[in-house]
């Protein structure tokens, strides 16, 4: 699973009803003042919520109330099932599901026939539901082992026990466990809303040639099966499937399998009966009901691999199915399993709630991860696509194949997909450097996040659906993905390529942990890999290395937090982390260490008069390392002589750490400063990219403060001059160095260099009388062309242009655009459209807040929207969705005020359930103390900097 937001510095990480609140101007108050509290709002000048071409906001209709339920709620806990965990002895064997859905009125009936086996007797059966309503009594049967027939059981009562999201069915008698062939038959008949949501089955629209047509699609992870149809919601409750629908035409229907057999049936209407399934788990259960057209590539072995779309977009769909395909033959080569399903779809649908998911057979995707048009879309969208495809084709086999016994053990599935994503892009892109490119992606940026109290193990348990939506976050993904590069560098890519093989054909079809991994790695390399990896997957953070004495090595857990205490929370490993070490001289050859966590140091065998010294080599290793006053000046001084004896991984990762160091006051901020003074020689895309994201957060505390602002903009205006203008505004060269461009240029435009703005702006007026921007400099155009545009028709255009265009990759950037404009009055409207349906997609709801929140007037704004619609966000997504619980710690993260600290924890207090937002709400704690802390530890030193060298 997959998920995007354009993130500032970052190309990767990497969504009704009730009153109507009138939005709250805070970001007004800014230019003036702090307001106090939610009291000061902007009456005097209210609009409608009009939009280019449509009409006022609308709200959904409030359904009709369905008739009771045959199975109704009970607070009953006086039984086995007021446990979270299903019972281990009562597991599905084979599903046989029928779904007949309703386009038209939203809704959608079911029937569904469940195999169970049971290891021992029980008077009870339950299994998962929610939302859906059962609508007939259910039946309960067992199969004969000497005949066809079937012996029907009495049931006493049912009930839904909404607790835990149980239905529960109580036998007159006690059933005894089963023997093969005579399982228990549960017939249930239910009925679900394809309406209000984006998870489990639901229905969404799109226009083709002015028509309104609908989709409908699911999606399952990690606890939204039981939305669709009641079903044992675990992932090691593996179970084979038989779908089928029935449906009108022209709808089609795509599933996890290929078609078994079709049949018209009375009333124009048609079945459709898909093959049995391999063993699954419930949350890789897919189906859609469209009018797509596909495009169609072959396997190496002549595997059908299909991408649905949209008709008129099926050109958009030619680079994904060239991908798609080279990459599906790469993995099939590398991890040496043949893919097991005899076709593999993917599909594109138009209101996604997270980036793309994996569903076995037929994976479903944001459209802006899986579109792309050659013509139209910029070199990161096309990235973009080529690392989601990667991503989710992993999974086939991480994953699908091979599934983590319980969600504590997510990492085995998206740790795997996230790494991998680079080797499998790499395999068919390999001039865009994907290897290099996790530094800047997944490794140093998660490394912020888990610098703080407030992170988590790789490993973490989980006991609701609110924790288990809660660690699908970058820990899981970029964490995981962090410590299999530096896993696979120490025991070498051979012998872990070999691991891996080993790992999925030991464990297919069935459920793992993380132990089973370690030990397939230590079988086939005969390493203590266990030993190693708990230090890194059991508990949270990463150390940072001191250099003593030139070459003597310390470690000690890093934390962003300087006053915060090392020791907590407490660990079982206490903090210290087995580290295979690379290093070298710049003159001579990789040398390597390892750093057992019960030794308190090491000796490298290094002469300080041979050479200079680079730990952790190319940045592999998951740590940072702090070297002495005197090594840091040797190492800006060879950087300024000359960068390259460096590799672009180490510059990159030496950038990144001097910031990261200065940011915990483990070192003076005017090292880190200092380094960025050779960037003026710099002309790769990595160490630029870097350098933008790691100044970024001296940005975000310094722009309140106009005058040492001004001075912060005036240096890196110098620095970054001689690379734009090298570069100049044609979208020519190579995919890194469209990258690079993208980001100079942006940078420049920031920093408020007038030829840029200039430069950008003409652009920007050519564009609103119809000339084309070429696709890598949109972004920037739409941001700073509109920012200082006084004209409203201009916003007005560039809304009428979101509107019009097909592509989801274009819509985005006009998102980010329209969210630019430095007018308050422009803001308030993009807020009133937020609750547009027909304007804003469900999907990209989040991403229109986080936008706003990157504007400096929108920062307050987007903040107290959010407050104030906090009980219509948890109304129309549920306070367990992963993306309104990040909600807050995206669009706070440069809050840097008391009162800022204050507005969260009175909110927090006001809102005290947080759902799958309880983590992210004490990252954002954290995270705003240690800005305001930050401000008045360093803004000294860097405004005596700044007075030296801007």
């Amino acid at each position: 699973m997959q998920g995007m937001h354009y993130e500032e510095g970052a190309r990767k990480k990497r969504c009704i009803s009730g009153t109507q609140v009138a939005i709250i101007l805070g970001g007004v108050v800014v230019a003036v003042g702090l307001a106090v509290g939610l009291g000061v709002g902007l009456s005097s000048r209210t609009e409608v919520c009009e939009v280019v071409g449509g009409g006022a906001t609308t709200a959904s209709p409030e359904p009709s109330k369905p008739p009771p339920s045959h199975c109704p709620p009970s607070s009953d806990s006086q039984g086995p099932w007021d446990n979270f965990r299903l019972p281990d002895y009562i597991n599905p064997v084979h599903y046989d599901l029928e779904l007949k859905p309703d386009m038209d009125g939203g809704t959608y009936t079911g029937k569904n026939v469940i195999q169970i086996r049971t290891s021992k007797p029980t008077r009870y059966l339950w299994l998962h539901i929610r939302a859906a309503r059962v609508t007939a009594p259910p039946l309960l049967y067992q199969q004969a082992t000497d005949s066809s027939e079937l012996r029907p059981l009495q049931l006493r009562r049912c009930f839904e026990y909404q607790a835990q999201e149980y239905l529960v069915l109580e036998a007159d008698q006690e059933l005894p466990a089963t023997t093969p062939g005579q399982e228990y038959l549960l017939t249930l008949e239910f009925e679900g809303s394809l309406l209000g949501s984006l998870v489990g089955f639901y229905k969404t629209t799109y226009e083709e040639n002015g028509v309104t047509k609908s989709i409908a699609a699911t999606d399952h992870e990690p606890t939204d099966a039981r939305k669709s149809f009641p079903c044992f919601d675990e992932p090691n409750k593996k179970a084979m499937y038989t779908i089928s629908f029935i449906y009108n035409e022209p709808y089609q229907v795509v599933s996890n399998m290929p078609v078994e057999k079709e049949e018209n049936l009375d009333g124009g209407q048609k079945k459709i009966t898909f093959k049995k399934s391999v063993k699954m788990s419930t949350y890789l259960v897919c189906f859609a009901v469209h009018q797509f057209a596909f495009e169609e590539r072959k396997s190496s072995r002549g595997i059908p691999l299909r991408i649905y779309v949209q008709p008129e977009q099926r050109h958009t769909a030619l680079y994904a199915a060239d991908t798609m395909k080279n990459i599906f033959d790469y993995f099939e080569q590398y991890f040496n399993i043949s893919y097991t399903l005899p076709k593999l779809d993917m599909i594109a649908i138009p209101d996604f709630g997270t980036g793309a998911m994996e569903n076995w057979g037929l994976i479903t995707y944001r459209e802006t991860n899986l579109l792309f048009d050659k013509n139209e879309s910029s070199s990161s969208n096309q990235q973009r696509v080529a690392s989601v495809i990667a991503h989710e084709l992993v999974h086939q086999w991480f994953g699908n194949l091979v599934t983590m016994d319980w969600w504590d053990d997510l990492w085995l599935n998206e740790g795997f997909a996230s790494f991998f994503e680079y080797i499998g892009v790499n395999a068919t892109e390999p001039d865009w450097l994907m290897l290099d490119q996790i530094l800047i992606n997944d490794v140093l940026s998660v490394m912020a996040d888990d610098a703080l109290l407030s992170s988590h193990p790789i490993i973490v348990n989980v006991a609701t659906p609110a924790e288990i939506t809660s660690v699908f976050d970058g820990i899981s993904y970029s964490k995981g993905a962090s410590i299999l590069r530096m896993l696979r560098d120490w025991m070498t890519p051979e012998k872990f390529q070999l691991g891996c093989q080993k790992y999925l054909t030991d464990r297919q079809f069935e459920n793992a942990k993380t132990d089973d991994f370690w030990q397939a790695l230590t079988q086939v390399s005969d390493m203590p890999v266990k030993e190693v990896m708990d230090t890194w997957t059991r508990q949270m953070g990463f150390p940072v290395l001191n250099v003593e004495s030139s070459k003597i090595l310390t470690q000690k857990r890093f934390l962003l937090d300087s006053k915060a205490d090392p020791t907590q929370p407490p660990s079982p490993l206490n903090y210290r982390w087995n580290i295979p070490i690379q290093w070298h001289r710049l003159d001579g050859k990789k040398e390597t260490e390892f750093f057992n966590s019960s030794s308190p140091s090491i000796n490298l065998n290094y002469d300080p008069a041979v050479g200079l010294l680079k730990i952790n080599m190319d940045h592999v290793g998951f740590y940072r390392v702090q070297y002495e006053g005197s090594s840091w000046d040797q190492i800006i001084q060879q950087l300024i002589t000359d960068h390259t004896r460096f590799s672009l991984a180490d510059r990159t990762g030496l950038i990144d750490d001097t910031f990261s160091l200065g940011r915990a006051a483990l070192l003076n901020y005017s090292v880190a400063l200092n380094m960025t003074k050779y960037l003026k020689n710099e002309t790769e895309y990595l160490p630029w990219s870097k350098a933008i994201s790691s100044s970024a957060y001296i940005r975000d505390m310094l722009q309140d403060d106009k005058i040492l602002y001004e001075k912060f903009q005036e240096y890196w205006r110098k620095q970054v001059k001689p690379i734009t203008a090298t570069l100049q505004w044609e979208d020519t060269g190579s995919h890194l160095e469209r990258l690079l461009r993208e980001d100079v240029l942006g940078l420049a435009c920031r920093m408020g260099d007038a030829e840029a703005f200039k430069k950008a702006s003409e652009l920007f007026e050519a564009w609103l009388t119809g000339k084309s921007i070429p696709p890598n400099l949109r972004l920037i155009v739409y941001r700073y062309g509109i920012q200082r545009s006084e004209n409203p028709a201009s916003w007005d255009f560039m809304l009428k242009k979101y509107q019009e265009t097909p592509l989801a990759q274009e819509k985005d950037k006009l998102l980010y655009g329209l969210a630019s404009v430095e007018d308050v009055w422009l803001l308030d409207r993009f807020l009133k459209y937020i609750k547009n349906e027909s304007l804003i997609k469900s999907q990209d709801v989040f991403t229109v807040l986080q936008y706003i929140s990157y504007n400096k007037y929108g920062k307050t704004m987007a903040w107290d929207w959010m407050r104030l619609n906090w009980e219509y966000l948890v109304e129309r997504y549920t306070i367990n969705d992963r993306n309104l619980g990040r909600l807050i710690s995206r669009i706070t993260r440069s809050f840097n005020t008391e009162l800022n600290l204050w507005q969260m924890k009175d909110f927090f207090a006001k809102y005290p359930n947080a759902g799958a937002g309880e983590t992210p709400r004490k990252q954002a704690l954290e995270t705003v103390q240690t800005n305001i802390d930050w401000l008045k530890s360093n803004k000294a030193e860097i405004e005596q900097w700044l007075q030296s060298n801007a």
